[in-house]
């Protein structure tokens, strides 16, 4: 007799970024070994009817603050909320303390979060000094993550030393990261330009609070043209050194950054990706009104965003998840400007994307696409993953598309204790999150234990 399978998923709907079809799914090892049905023989079996089967879903842009700021969050806190919330494969950002920019710092990171990891993850190595990059791609390093930046205030969570505004540098990471075949992930701006005009119009007038603060948004001061200034430069650099950029923050933004990043794919051909930031679109006026410092800001402009993925100008999409305590951020309220902003978005990432596909502004095909094949493509790691194909990882984002539910920040797994997302009602939520075969969240519930989680290496590891 034939071993039977370890997983079946049946009766569902399994949809990919070109079709929609009805199948079971059989499971051994943690892998997907056949797709069709039925499967008679299974130790354990998930009833999909009436649910959307997706590859599992990637979360690119978490902030889990760990080492050194694990008071906001830790690996375990924030990995279990992107469980619960239908994630099964997390990149973490590097502004940590020590930030893993040498190997010896990213192996004590390694270290520390595997214990703790309730999904896969991948970890970005630090882009500080050129000579450590070949050590932190073959130590396993995703891609390596730059700070073009630096607050106007010097506030955390933008780690002054991190800043590589030095043109010269930023080549020579652009060379370095090339040279190892690794993605150069950048967050792009023009901190000098920012701080001028801020404290001329706002700081130095005493206009401090979160509504000044929003205001200086609106005029592109804080999070705007200065990033699009940045990534002028930086396609530039990129583009006569031939490193593969990654733009981080698409959606925060104006519009000018679109315009730029599809000439350079499509008229120039250059190797760029960007990753475009959904929390700014669904983060209305009211909302923000409402939270304050809990959160950033909206988008420049929403409707550019969805043109940007129709178009083909953004290649994945992203909830941010950068938390911090109510003690850091809640001072925000007289004084923004000299806080860090809070955000999150492991938990409620899922949910306001079902949501979106639910208001038809997206497709579950889109999903699949976006935030699976796209970022295992871009990042090395497809076929393994981002895909729902016999011989991958078999992970799955299983979707009632009809569950309705309300955020509250009660409910939230995320050591913050509160939502940026407080009171928004969604429709479309997470019934099961499987990664390697194993079920680590069902129902809203978390059911996997830490240390489930494996690390997944960038293709430049050593073997």
């Amino acid at each position: 007799m034939s071993r039977p399978y370890d997983l079946v998923i049946e009766n569902g709907t399994i949809h990919t970024p070109s079709s929609s079809y009805k199948a079971d799914i059989a499971v051994i090892d943690g892998k997907i070994v056949a797709i069709g049905g039925p499967f008679t023989e299974a130790a354990k079996r998930v009833d999909a009817k009436g649910l959307a089967v997706l590859p599992g879903l990637w979360h690119v842009h978490c902030h889990f603050r760990e080492p050194g700021h694990t008071y906001k969050e830790d690996f375990q806190t924030g990995s279990a909320a992107a469980a619960v919330g239908g994630v099964t494969m997390c990149i973490d950002m590097t502004n940590n303390t020590p930030h893993p920019t040498t190997l010896e710092d990213y192996e004590m990171k390694k270290a520390l979060v595997a214990p703790k990891a309730h999904v896969d993850y991948a970890l970005y190595g630090g882009g500080l000094y050129p000579r450590t990059v070949e050590a932190l791609a073959k130590a396993g390093a995703i891609g390596i993550k730059i700070f073009n930046t630096r607050h106007i205030k010097e506030v955390y969570p933008y780690i002054s030393e991190l800043g590589v505004l030095d043109h010269g540098i930023l080549f020579e990471l652009y060379e370095a990261t090339r040279d190892m075949g690794l993605v150069a992930s950048v967050h792009h701006d023009d901190p000098e330009w920012c701080k001028r005009l801020t404290f001329r119009d706002y700081i130095d007038k005493g206009r401090t609070d979160a509504m000044a603060y929003h205001e200086s948004f609106s005029k592109g001061y804080m999070y705007g043209h200065g990033m699009v200034a940045g990534l002028a430069a930086s396609l530039y650099y990129a583009r006569i050194c031939g490193v593969k950029l990654h733009v981080l923050h698409l959606g925060v933004m104006p519009k000018g950054a679109n315009e730029m990043i599809h000439h350079a794919k499509f008229d120039l051909g250059q190797d760029v990706s960007c990753e475009l930031e959904l929390g700014t679109m669904f983060m209305n006026r009211a909302q923000m009104e409402k939270v304050g410092p809990r959160t950033y800001n909206w988008a420049y402009d929403p409707e550019a965003g969805w043109d940007a993925i129709k178009d083909g100008t953004a290649d994945m999409i992203v909830l941010e998840h950068a938390p911090h305590t109510k003690e850091d951020v809640d001072p925000g309220w007289k004084d923004l400007f000299s806080v860090p902003l809070g955000v999150t978005g492991a938990q409620e990432y899922i949910p306001l994307l079902m949501n979106a596909v639910n208001e038809g502004r997206l497709t579950l095909n889109d999903v699949a696409r976006l935030a699976a094949e796209a970022p295992a493509r871009r990042f090395g790691i497809f076929p393994r993953k981002g895909v729902i194909q016999p011989g991958a990882d078999a992970d799955f984002t299983i979707v009632d598309m009809s569950r309705e539910g309300v955020f509250h920040n009660e409910d939230m797994l995320s050591r913050t204790g509160f939502s940026s997302w407080e009171g928004m009602a969604t429709k479309g939520a997470a019934t099961h999150t499987i990664v390697r075969g194993t079920i680590v969240a069902q129902d809203g519930k978390l059911v996997g234990a830490p240390g489930f989680g494996r690390f997944v290496p960038g293709t430049a590891a050593s073997a």
